[in-house]
C-alpha cells in the first residue's frame, strides 16, 4: 500500500551516519500529523575504500547525489541543508517504508 502523507522537514543535516561512517550525504526527518520518519540514509553515498566502484560510476554517484541535493534546497528557496528545517513535504510511503518526498513547492 502506497500512502502521500503531507508534513514538514524536522530534521536535516549533511554528513556521515554515526553508527557507518562510510556513508555521507542528505540525511532527513520527517513529521506527519503526528507520525514520525526517516529517510533511512536513502540520499547517503557509500565513500569507504572497500566499495569497489570504478572511479567513472563513483564520481557519476557523488555528482548525481549533489545534484539532488541543489534541487532540493532550489525547490525549497534555500541555500543551506539546514534551512530544510520546518519546510512543507509530501511524503511518499509503501509498505510502511520511507520512498521518497518532495518540497511542496506550490505552498511556499
Amino acid at each position: 500500500m502506497t500512502e502521500k502523507l503531507l508534513g514538514k522537514i524536522d530534521f536535516a543535516e549533511f554528513g556521515t551516519i554515526e553508527d557507518y561512517p562510510f556513508l555521507i550525504g542528505l540525511q532527513l526527518g520527517f513529521s506527519m500529523n503526528g507520525c514520525y520518519v526517516m529517510d533511512g540514509g536513502k540520499y547517503c553515498v557509500n565513500i569507504s575504500d572497500q566499495c569497489k566502484w570504478e572511479d567513472r560510476e563513483k564520481n557519476e554517484v557523488i555528482t548525481n547525489s549533489v545534484e539532488y541535493i541543489s534541487e532540493v534546497l532550489k525547490d525549497a528557496k534555500v541555500n543551506y541543508v539546514s534551512q530544510l528545517v520546518g519546510k512543507p513535504v509530501e511524503v511518499l510511503i509503501e509498505d510502511n517504508t520511507f520512498k521518497g518526498f518532495r518540497i511542496l513547492t506550490e505552498v511556499l
